[in-house]
């Protein structure tokens, strides 16, 4: 290659001979982007996030140090503190497996999706780009952690001309977060940093500063690079397992590098600055990224928890669920399609010590109608026993068609039944019949489908069931007491321009009296004299024996059909 302003020859470093084929192309964003780390400082490999860090790390084992250095990216300083002011090995263990729990994205299930792999990134991170510094690895091992191996990885020559010196470097472009990162061997000793820095001026403004000089290095040679040559099998196993655009390491290499790998063509020319500042906003937005995130939206799921009295100290916990019907992939089978929905549920204390687990099945099959003339909502049940405590819940249901995930989770407070009376949760359903049945949704004689949702669609009413314990009983073992109810809204009225506010719409009482101190009761309640929107219905229950009274409130939705 030739200057043919001064005629001097622009000199490249020699090429490697341990890797695939150099490919020529004319990749103008990636020269600009070099040349950019001209202008750029030196990045420290390891950066200190708050006051003492340092000093707190070097106390750790050095199994530990790799560990957290690993870690640091999912951490924020309040964690990292709390972590690092732990006094002995076996607390600073216990620590990391309760984070490890909570970030478990399928927390219904054994394994732990998020942590392995990251686990494994930070190996590869180790061996692919390892240093004898903190925190073991260069700028290449932290975005390697933070967001996996990209879709491209290009080889930059270094390059000497009458400009100045351009060292050489790496890009890294993923695909599916269109975004660009780039690297540069700064001191020439294989240490890379990143090649732009978010301190300095804008990127926009440093590639214009520099255009005049695109010309020059358009027959810049580009080379591919693949780290087959580093790895054993198990590990480019693990980079097609976890890389979410799927690309084939596996494949033969010779292929691959036929291939062109021209970051011009897979970029619409108006996204070259936003992806080269999709990283900064990633960095600071969502500073690590694995590949389950970037696969198919997460199955939605309504669920409720609702907690009635179980004997003794115990509370029977009924985790409700309902999971739209158009969401599932139905297979037909036997002339029929079907469709089927696994529910876990898994039980933690405070300090994410599993206390319970728990699995129900959902089925359902549409003979002879169309999918959109069945249920819109498929419903379930896990029941669980639990002592009065503070719990956290992690919940998933599973498409088992399809596979696809829904992931959540949620902290409460189970109460103990205490007062004289008192009211149970406040069950909303979607059915409530007389059956004698012995199934999943049974009470006493009464047949009830939870509806976690809340929501109901006018004109049909409102369906609730509860259970009143502790009430006085006489002589003959009979309680009598009254229940009044009325539905609040939360949300002013609208009629026409006007926001019209209404204290109460419905209100209403009765008596009622049944053998023992324990007493279930179920309503329905019209919707006629509702709207559009949030409401509240208030229950008060008053033992006409002591005259005592409990009241229980629970949230609803109406909508319009």
């Amino acid at each position: 290659m030739t200057n043919k302003k001064d005629k001097r020859p622009l000199r490249l470093a020699p090429k490697p001979t341990n890797i695939a084929t150099p490919i020529n192309t004319t990749n103008a964003l990636l020269i600009l982007l070099v040349f950019l780390s001209l202008l750029s400082g030196v990045a420290l490999a390891y950066d200190e996030s708050f006051k003492g860090e340092l000093k707190l790390v070097k106390k750790l084992d050095p199994d530990e140090m790799m560990t957290y250095f690993g870690l640091q990216y999912l951490l924020n300083d309040y964690q990292k503190k709390q972590f690092l002011s732990l006094k002995t090995r076996s607390e600073r263990e216990k620590w990391i497996e309760q984070f490890w729990a909570e970030q478990d994205p399928t927390p219904g299930t054994e394994v732990n999706e998020k942590r392995i792999e990251h686990e494994k990134r930070v190996k590869l991170a180790r061996k692919l780009f390892g240093m004898k510094k903190p925190p073991g690895w260069d700028r290449r091992g932290e975005v390697l952690i933070r967001f996996g191996f990209p879709t491209t990885r290009e080889r930059i020559w270094a390059d000497i001309n009458f400009h100045g010196m351009t060292p050489p470097g790496e890009v890294w472009y993923y695909k599916k977060l269109n975004m660009i990162v780039a690297f540069q061997n700064y001191n020439l000793k294989g240490e890379y940093i990143f090649a732009i820095t978010p301190y300095g001026r804008s990127a926009t403004r440093e590639l214009e500063r520099i255009k005049n000089v695109i010309d020059l290095l358009k027959n810049h040679v580009l080379q591919p690079i693949y780290p087959l040559q580093y790895m054993d099998y198990d590990e480019i196993k693990d980079l097609v397992d976890y890389n979410p655009d799927e690309i084939d390491y596996l494949g033969d290499r010779d292929i691959l590098a036929e291939t062109p790998k021209d970051l011009i063509a897979q970029i619409e020319e108006e996204k070259k600055e936003e992806a080269i500042n999709n990283f900064y906003k990633y960095m600071e937005e969502k500073p690590t990224i694995y590949s389950y995130e970037l696969k198919e939206k997460p199955l939605p799921l309504y669920f409720d928890i609702t907690t009635f009295h179980g004997g003794g100290n115990k509370l029977r916990t009924e985790v409700n669920f309902e999971v739209p019907t158009e969401e599932l992939r139905l297979v037909r089978r036997e002339g029929a399609l079907s469709g089927e929905v696994e529910l876990d549920v898994v039980v933690r204390d405070m300090e994410m010590n599993e206390v319970a687990r728990g699995r129900d099945h959902i089925k359902v099959r549409f003979t002879g109608e169309e999918p959109s003339k069945g249920p819109s909502l498929l419903p379930g049940k896990v029941t669980l026993t639990l002592e009065p405590g503070y719990y956290r819940f992690g919940l998933q249901a599973t498409d088992k068609n399809s596979n696809r995930v829904g992931g959540y989770r949620t902290s409460i407070l189970i109460s103990p039944i205490k007062g004289a009376p008192y009211i149970s949760d406040i069950l909303f359903a979607s059915s409530i019949t007389e059956s004698e049945y012995g199934e999943k949704f049974q009470k006493g004689n009464l047949y009830v489908v939870p509806h976690p949702m809340h929501a109901y669609m006018k004109p049909k009413p409102i369906k609730f069931y509860f259970e009143i314990y502790n009430l006085k009983t006489d002589a003959d073992g009979i309680a009598y007491y009254r229940i009044e109810y009325k539905i609040i809204p939360k949300s002013k009225r609208r009629k026409g321009p006007v926001l019209e506010e209404v204290p109460s719409v419905i209100s209403s009482s009765f008596e009622s009296s049944g053998y023992g101190s324990t007493q279930i009761q179920h309503l329905s309640i019209s919707t006629e004299n509702l709207w559009e929107g949030v409401f509240e219905l208030s229950i008060k229950v008053t033992d006409r024996i002591t005259f005592q009274r409990f009241e229980r409130k629970a949230r609803f939705s109406i909508l319009e059909q």
